[in-house]
């Protein structure tokens, strides 16, 4: 019997942070009215991924606070699902669409005839749900901040690591694979080919997510539970976005990852007691993908159509100084995903070549105090503070540029 290939894991590399406590289960917010969605002020309608939710939260609250206020529409209903809808022009409906005030989540209910998309928000390339969903002179993509994604095991798993070549096996031949002690597909859970996590995951194991074997599970917070309360701990796997995978860190146990051509697994995170994402910044971590931010432009100019999605699109991808009192780099690093201005290496497609990637204006220093492990970079008040190899005082830390 074939079991998967053994490999010596880099030694500066550790297993993601584990957090302290039982797996947290949000208590049910009590029953609001559904008011409709076009009676708010300034609507911008939003769908897709639910990565994206944590952060449009936030800034979803300060611009309800806003002059004039803008209120952000959100329904979450899978990467692929929601590219889908806004690419085939099918609007939102329902009464179960969050928004936000400046204190809280509340609900909305969408037209009668649907609401139409501003903006979907995907995990991976819009080509990578469907080749034909291509940019153009009138849709254009904004990139966001990235996002990884891995392979966990229940806690009590003996299992430290996987190889591409072995994940191959195991979503590709299921209990055929040969690959131990992953032979049971009761175990080997996997989302559906509308999910942004195995689209990605397939990309980089090289199994089309729609010929993925194993059991479904009907959302990340499913899968997390799957794996997490398995009864059969060593035959389990499962696939999740670090965030989730994080949020279930007690219970649940990130492997190390050895991409094809690699001669060792790493970890997202360069220790166990961070949250750093140093492994995805540097590039030696290799699942992982920018945010995608979808909508329509003038043909003209290049710039979104709606006035309310280019606020929030510039906000969430770092091109426009986020509202005072909202630091979206703590936000993204307290949830497992790495803003562009702290990435070292970048790629243009899904799970395409790494490039040398140097930010306009980087964060790599302010993102490492806040993630939980401090930074090693000298602290400044101004340019004036810092070294000629790290000119520019960014966000309190000299950086290069």
């Amino acid at each position: 019997m074939m079991r998967h290939r053994m490999f010596q894991s880099c030694p500066i590399l550790h297993p993601a942070a584990a957090l302290l406590g039982a797996l947290a289960v949000a208590s049910p917010a009590a029953a609001q009215p559904a008011v409709p969605c076009s009676s708010l002020p300034f609507p911008v309608y939003v769908t897709g991924s639910s990565a994206v939710k944590p952060f449009l939260a936030e800034l979803a609250k300060v611009l309800s606070a806003s002059t004039p206020p803008i209120s952000v529409v959100y329904q979450g209903q899978g990467s692929c699902s929601g590219v889908t809808a806004f690419f085939d022009g099918a609007p939102l409906s329902g009464a179960g669409l969050s928004t936000w005030d400046a204190d809280a989540e509340l609900q909305c209910e969408a037209d009668p005839d649907g609401s139409p998309i501003d903006v979907a928000v995907s995990d991976v390339f819009a080509t990578t749900c469907d080749a034909a969903f291509t940019t153009s002179s009138t849709i254009s993509d904004f990139t966001g901040p990235i996002q990884p994604m891995t392979f966990v095991v229940p806690n009590a798993s003996t299992q430290e690591s996987i190889s591409a070549e072995a994940a191959y096996f195991v979503y590709g031949f299921g209990q055929g694979s040969g690959v131990a002690p992953w032979l049971d597909e009761r175990f080997i859970f996997q989302r559906n080919a509308g999910s942004g996590t195995q689209q990605m995951m397939a990309a980089a194991i090289r199994v089309p997510a729609s010929r993925w074997l194993g059991t479904p599970t009907t959302s990340s917070d499913d899968m997390r539970n799957s794996v997490a309360f398995s009864t059969a701990e060593e035959s389990t796997i499962g696939i999740l976005g670090a965030d989730v995978a994080s949020e279930g860190a007690s219970l649940l146990k990130v492997l190390a990852y050895q991409h094809y051509d690699q001669q060792c697994g790493y970890y997202p995170d360069s220790d166990p007691l961070k949250r750093d994402k140093r492994n995805v910044r540097d590039g030696h971590y290799a699942i992982w993908g920018p945010l995608h931010f979808l909508t329509h432009v003038n043909i003209n100019t290049g710039a979104p159509l709606s006035d309310g999605a280019a606020l929030v699109i510039d906000y969430l991808t770092g091109r426009k100084q986020p509202p005072a009192g909202l630091d979206l780099i703590k936000l993204e690093a307290q949830h497992d995903v790495v803003p562009e201005c702290a990435m070292r290496v970048r790629r243009t497609e899904e799970m395409g070549p790494l490039a040398s990637f140097m930010p306009t204006r980087s964060c790599w220093c302010y993102f490492d105090a806040v993630a939980g492990g401090g930074a090693d970079c000298a602290p400044c008040d101004s340019d004036a503070d810092c070294p000629a190899d790290a000119p520019k005082c960014n966000f309190g830390y000299c950086e290069p540029q």
